[in-house]
């Protein structure tokens, strides 16, 4: 039984890690519209800003951590926010919020919570903070807040309310944050302070406010206090002749660019940092600082001190920054820091000094900058043997005293003086010297480089912003000095003045063919010499090797360029002849029928299959015959006239022996004499158009025989010439001349005149409407 008992709840546990599980996962997978969130990294975030959202998102993960909706149009915020119980940092600022909600109790794990940039007026809107247990920090800043009365929370340690319009700060006001550790008040309209209360209270921060007097207990309801600003606040006065501010822990005190006319420091013994820079302090009275012990940092710079006594800052003994620039001071007792052993800077720049104070101290860095000092006495560096540090820039000097005397200084600053020239010993006592600086002031000669020969460990001269007269020969050993590795200066910076033609010019441009002529170079000349003819036979050989290179690639090109072209030429020459030879085919007549192999006048396209005429049409009436039994058909004449007269069809009847006859004695007659044609033929053409015609002239043999047979009726024995198609009137009209003999099979077996009969046929040409006509061409020929 307790076993089953024991499996129940085990089951039941899981399914209950299960379902938060899966209830994790899906809230994580959740993201509200127009947000971008982040919740696989640490701290799991949704970023809703600057989305112009009026309300507040929906659907927002339950494991968020920091949830940000700065920049926005919110103008309240639902309980839904109830369901963030991991939330830990809620940035609502820069909206238009006037509070919050009642409940925020679940927001356990809540430590920052940012409202600044609301509409916020009184704390009673915002009082459920109460209700967050772990909140630490809380920014109330730019809102029209008047107090922070009944604000409670008992582990808020941060609070800010800057630039608000807070204008009492009473006693009870903190007294609902008892862990307040850090309070910021600036920029309100706060003028009166009272005896406020925080047990725990550390940093303070009053600045850019309206204060104008504060008690001397003002500050003792802060017992734990170490550091306040009161930063500009024009009408501040804290100290007066008879009372003084006091606390008895504050350890850092900024007031700055307020009204003050004495420092007022003795009622803070622990004080450490105290900068009152930018007021009207005029005195410092003898020992004023002698119960501030403990003051290590001090800044009086910017005020109007005309004088320092010996026993001004006695007491203070663990002192280590002092700022003493931009007052009107005129005269330093040389005793004035004699007590301050820990002193390590002092600043006197930007004052009024005619002499360089003689000052014993321990000083590790002294800056007189901007000060009238004109003149060093011999012993100016013997009262600070552990100066390493001076800063002499921008005053009157024109002479440095020589030599300058110390065991510790490493850095010399004398930019922007006066002198004129220097001494050959003013550096010789100067061992752990690193860095002289004499740019910008009048020298003109060349200084020997002996003039740094016990300064071993120099590394950096200035000498730029001079006005050289540039001597070449005496300058050269000192520019050789100064250049050579390591470089002690930028040799762009020294320029010349003087003469004339080489003012502008630097060192090394103005005596560069002085310095790079015998003087440097002279051994080195016939190296040189030989390195530039082995530089120009490299030049010249790669040259040759180069235009070798590219005349035989144009060489190449060429030849290839016309390969192209020959077998351009070869292919348009073969396409042309090609072309010939098709027209010439084209052009080649069909081999006309013989005269010998007509039975009867020819039809109109027997007429053109005849061969063709031997003279022209203009010597067709002079065409003779040498027996009498010849017979012109007909002239030129009665042939132009008639060439248009229909043919009249011709009709014989025959019997069917007749034709039997007939057409035994035309084959045998077709055999004797077909040879004999068909050399007359070839005898006029070209031997390929011979062939072509010998073909076609065979070819055509039995289609006459088949025409012949078919023009004959066998049941009425008659002859039916074959009808004159359209398609022949176009071609070109032909004309024959006969002589007297007869091709009919009656007249058939009639011997042939060898001798005696000839036959003319000749190509007749429409003769043109002008009446100009072609010289006639014998074809004989």
């Amino acid at each position: 039984m307790e076993k089953r008992i024991t499996t129940g709840r085990c089951l039941v546990t899981l399914a209950a890690t299960f379902s938060v599980l899966l209830t994790s996962a899906v809230c994580q997978t959740v993201c509200p519209r127009r947000c971008s969130c982040h919740l696989g990294q640490q701290p799991k975030t949704v970023m809703c800003a600057r989305q112009g959202l009026e309300a507040f998102p929906e659907n927002i993960s339950s494991v968020v951590e920091q949830l940000n909706l700065s920049n926005n149009l919110l103008t309240d915020i639902t309980s839904d926010i109830n369901r963030l119980i991991h939330l830990q940092y809620l940035i609502l600022s820069k909206n238009r919020l006037s509070s919050l909600p009642e409940d925020i109790s679940n927001l356990k794990n809540l430590k920052k919570l940012d409202l600044s940039w609301n509409q916020i007026h009184t704390i009673v809107d915002i009082s459920s903070v109460r209700q967050l247990p772990a909140l630490k920090f809380l920014y109330l800043s730019k809102n029209p807040l008047s107090s922070l009365e009944d604000l409670e929370n008992d582990g808020l340690e941060v609070l800010s309310v800057t630039h608000c319009e807070i204008r009492e700060f009473s006693n009870t006001s903190l007294d609902g944050l008892p862990a307040l550790t850090t309070l910021s008040l600036t920029g309100n309209p706060l003028k009166f302070i009272q005896k406020a209360r925080s047990p725990k209270l550390r940093w303070l921060d009053m600045s850019d406010c309206l204060l104008n007097f504060l008690s001397p207990d003002t500050f003792s309801g802060f017992p734990e206090l170490e550091e306040l600003r009161m930063a500009n606040n024009p009408t501040l006065v804290y100290s007066t002749r008879h009372e003084t501010l006091t606390h008895s822990n504050l350890k850092r005190l900024d007031v700055s660019r307020c009204n003050l006319d004495r420092p007022g420091l003795h009622g803070l013994p622990s004080l450490v940092h105290a900068r009152l820079t930018r007021n009207s302090i005029r005195l410092l009275p003898d020992r004023i600082f002698a119960k501030n012990r403990q003051l290590g940092f001090l800044y009086l710079n910017t005020n109007s001190l005309e004088s320092l006594n010996a026993s001004t800052f006695e007491g203070l003994v663990k002192l280590q920054v002092l700022d003493l620039s931009a007052n009107n001071l005129e005269t330093i007792d040389p005793l004035t820091f004699h007590e301050n052993i820990e002193l390590k800077q002092l600043n006197l720049s930007y004052n009024n000094l005619q002499e360089f104070p003689n000052l014993t101290s321990a000083v590790t860095t002294l800056d007189l900058s901007s000060n009238q000092i004109s003149k060093l006495s011999q012993n100016f560096l013997t009262g600070m043997p552990k100066i390493k540090s001076i800063i002499l820039t921008e005053n009157r000097l024109e002479t440095i005293p020589s030599p300058l005397v110390s065991t510790t200084l490493k850095n010399l600053d004398l930019r922007r003086n006066r002198l004129v020239e220097v001494d050959n010993n003013t550096f010789l006592r100067l061992p752990q010297l690193i860095r002289i600086d004499l740019s910008g002031n009048r020298l003109t000669e060349a200084m020997s480089p002996n003039i740094f020969r016990n300064n071993p460990g120099l590394n950096i001269i200035k000498l730029g912003d001079n006005p050289w007269r540039c001597d070449c020969k005496e300058l050269a050993h000192l520019f050789n000095y100064l250049t050579e590795l390591p470089a002690k200066t930028l040799s762009t910076s020294l320029i010349c003045q003087t003469p004339a033609n080489m003012s502008g010019y630097s060192w090394e441009s103005a005596c560069f063919d002085a310095w790079n002529g015998p003087f440097n170079y002279n051994k080195d000349r016939s190296w040189g010499f030989v390195l530039i003819i082995i530089l120009t036979l490299i030049v010249l050989f790669g040259s040759f090797v180069s235009i070798r290179h590219m005349m035989r690639i144009k060489r190449r090109a060429i030849e290839q360029r016309q390969q192209l072209e020959a077998l351009r030429l070869l292919r348009q020459r073969r396409v042309h002849t090609g072309r010939q030879q098709e027209e010439r085919v084209e052009r080649q007549p069909e081999p006309r029928i013989h005269p010998l192999e007509l039975l009867g006048p020819p039809s109109y396209e027997e007429a053109i299959q005849m061969p063709r005429l031997a003279r022209s049409l203009d010597n067709l009436d002079e065409i003779s015959v040498d027996t009498s039994s010849v017979r012109v058909m007909g002239s030129a004449d009665n042939l132009r006239t008639k060439q248009r007269r229909t043919r009249r069809i011709k009709t014989r009847i025959y019997s069917e022996d007749d034709l039997l006859r007939r057409e035994g004695r035309r084959q045998e007659r077709i055999k004797r004499e077909i040879n004999a044609s068909v050399s007359n033929v070839a005898s006029e053409v070209p031997q390929v158009v011979s062939q072509t015609t010998s073909r076609t002239s065979v070819a055509r043999k039995p289609r006459r025989h088949s025409m012949l047979s078919d023009s004959v009726d066998s049941s009425t024995g008659k002859l039916r010439t074959r009808p004159q198609t359209p398609s022949a009137k176009k071609k070109r009209r032909r004309r024959t001349v006969y002589d007297g003999h007869s091709s009919d099979d009656e007249d058939s077996d009639i011997p042939r005149y060898q001798s005696t009969r000839s036959m003319v046929i000749r190509e007749l040409r429409r003769e043109p409407k002008s009446g100009y006509r072609e010289p006639a061409v014998d074809h004989d020929t």
